[in-house]
């Protein structure tokens, strides 16, 4: 997507696609890494995506300063938008949440592969997924 049309997405959006890129991540190395059931891996897997879990490693991704400045921008209108939601979890939480999943959602609308693998691996790295879960 160019970058024009891609800075025009609202950052709901951008979470909308980045949701979706990193439930499939999350879900693909789980499933890679374990000889578990479907029912097993599903349990796994949630355990990564859900808000709570998401905010923490969108904490430690600001933390570290691995995020570009473009990125750093997303996150910020994404923690800001105004969200229609009902949820049962703290408000910042579902914020911070949606704004690493806007800029999974922004790297994967950009086409830049190489970066979006580099994120998703922080991600995991940050969420402590690895072969031994």
């Amino acid at each position: 997507m160019e970058k024009n049309a891609l800075d025009r997405l609202t950052p709901t959006a951008l979470a909308f696609i980045g949701d979706a890129v990193y439930s499939l991540y999350i879900r693909t190395r789980v499933v890679s890494e374990t000889d578990f059931t479907c029912g097993t891996t599903h349990v796994i897997a949630t355990k990564y995506v859900n808000a709570t879990a998401q905010a923490e490693v969108f904490d430690a991704l600001s933390a570290s300063g691995f995020l570009t400045p473009d990125e750093t921008d997303i996150a910020r209108r994404a923690k800001n938008a105004h969200l229609h939601t009902r949820s049962k979890i703290p408000s910042d939480t579902y914020h911070k949440s949606t704004a690493l999943e806007a800029v999974i959602g922004y790297a994967e609308l950009s086409g830049n592969a190489a970066r979006k693998a580099e994120l998703l691996d922080k991600c995991a790295e940050f969420a402590g997924l690895n072969k031994s879960n």
